[in-house]
């Protein structure tokens, strides 16, 4: 967790890195900079997907480690003054410097970074939860005061140590070297971790009655709902609306097919409640799409709030 903070504040300084190193405008590094924290904000949704279907907690806190790694150690080497030699190009902070090469290792480690930042977003928080249920009160306790000291006092040695280390391949190499290590010492403790099969997907719900309801577009809605397929001996259920009614074909049973052989096609036959959930789920974009100005309101604090900060007279009463 605390390396991930690290990370966090060499990413903040991308907008920086940008316009000084690269000398871009400031439209165009905004731009990159805001692309790959939406792509962060977004990517959480397909890998929780990846979790709960095929991977686990486990296994997704290791994949974005090293994906971590990778997106920042790329990040290190790439500055002019590291790869001069290797790219035949000056070492100079200068456009002229910067080769294609360059710019492809860039979005590369940025598509990195953004996988290793959302899988980390996704499943350190619950494989953490996972393990704090099986420990006795004292070690909870114990634990948890770790996690507040590192997540109050890493951020600001980092706000402090970060201005003063000038060259920006140790800015983006010394998260890399910490999360290197903090794998290697997570990995310490593979044996004694408590880890679960994947359950399967929420998702995967949805998917299915989109299916469904496709496969029955010709399909009359019947005119009492209680002729919907329902597992009515199920402990949760949802009972049957009006709205979306497109989508309640997915629950209608054919009348050429046996019910058991219906039931056992999970993609053609799906239940009241499943379809239940996922209208709730349509129903919940409209409130979703006015984020979107929330979102846009927050992008000045990782473009034009960083480069203000950083061009400004840090002086008091200058």
């Amino acid at each position: 967790m605390w390396t991930d903070l690290l990370a966090a504040y060499a990413m903040w300084m991308t907008m920086a890195y940008l316009t000084d190193a690269w000398k871009l405008n400031l439209k165009h590094a905004a731009a990159i900079v805001n692309l790959f924290w939406g792509i962060v904000a977004i990517m959480p949704v397909g890998l929780q997907f990846v979790v709960d279907t095929f991977m686990g907690y486990y296994w997704m806190v290791l994949l974005s480690s090293f994906s971590y790694i990778a997106g920042l150690g790329f990040l290190s080497m790439l500055t002019p003054p590291d790869l001069a030699a290797a790219t035949a190009t000056c070492s100079a902070y200068d456009p002229e410097c910067i080769g294609q090469g360059q710019k492809i290792l860039f979005f590369t480690a940025l598509a990195l970074i953004a996988v290793g930042f959302s899988g980390h977003l996704v499943s350190v928080p619950q494989f953490m939860a996972d393990q704090d249920s099986h420990s006795n009160h004292r070690d909870s306790m114990l634990c948890h005061l770790f996690i507040s000291f590192t997540v109050i006092h890493v951020p600001i040695a980092g706000a402090f140590a970060i201005y003063y280390i000038k060259p920006w391949s140790m800015r983006y190499g010394i998260p890399a070297i910490c999360t290197l290590v903090a794998t290697l010492i997570f990995l310490t403790g593979s044996c004694s971790y408590r880890t679960y099969r994947p359950y399967g997907s929420p998702l995967t719900v949805l998917f299915r009655v989109f299916v469904a309801s496709a496969s029955k577009i010709f399909q009359k809605h019947p005119r009492d709902s209680s002729h919907l397929y329902e597992r009515r001996d199920d402990y949760y259920l949802i009972p049957h609306t009006r709205r979306l009614r497109c989508l309640d074909k997915a629950a209608i049973i054919l009348a050429t097919q046996p019910l058991q052989q219906q039931e056992n096609n999970s993609w053609r036959l799906c239940r009241v409640t499943e379809v239940e959930e996922t209208k709730s789920v349509l129903c919940m974009i409209p409130i979703c799409m006015t984020l979107i100005l929330i979102g846009v309101v927050s992008s000045i604090g990782t473009s034009f709030c960083i480069e203000q900060a950083t061009h400004m007279n840090h002086e008091v009463g200058a």
